[in-house]
């Protein structure tokens, strides 16, 4: 027969001790996993509004020469809040296109226009364009200069800013 020896259950203590632990260490995982795929998922929506404003800025760009002369030409206000057109100041007219807006200003005449040939007549356009995915908002901002059409060059960009 054998002898009976007293169990003090340190094994099992040992064992619950050690499922805990490693349970800890799944949810930490799992947490870290899932921080760095909402991480991963604002950067691509960061880079698609980026990518909708620079298209913006061609579109507008692309309009600019059919826009008459602005009365109150600073850059536009409040572009942080703008999300659909005619919430702007009326200086300002905002068309929307795809997932974002843009807005073009005619700056009026100039020849000394920096990156075109010196006493070049131009005119010169501000294009604004607000990029939007998801919660990310991108401003980007150009200077297009259409040259007179007698001097057969063609219009160019020749001032861009990233606003927000």
């Amino acid at each position: 027969m054998m002898a009976r020896t007293r169990q003090r259950g340190t094994v099992l203590v040992l064992c619950i001790t050690l499922v805990t632990l490693l349970g800890l260490l799944g949810m930490s995982a799992i947490q870290v996993a899932t921080q760095q795929q909402r991480m991963a998922a604002n950067q691509l929506a960061a880079m698609r509004a980026f990518e909708s404003a620079e298209r913006l800025l061609r579109v507008g760009e692309a309009r600019s020469a059919s826009v008459a002369l602005c009365q109150f030409c600073v850059p536009p206000p409040h572009v942080d809040r703008i999300s659909a057109p005619g919430q702007a100041d009326p200086f300002i007219q905002w068309h929307a296109d795809g997932s974002g807006l843009y807005a073009i200003q005619n700056l009026g005449a100039s020849t000394t226009a920096a990156h075109m040939p010196a006493d070049l007549p131009v005119t010169l356009f501000r294009v604004t364009a607000i990029g939007l995915e998801r919660q990310s908002r991108v401003v980007l901002e150009s200077v297009y200069a259409w040259p007179d059409a007698a001097s057969g060059l063609a219009p160019r960009r020749i001032a861009w800013r990233q606003v927000i």
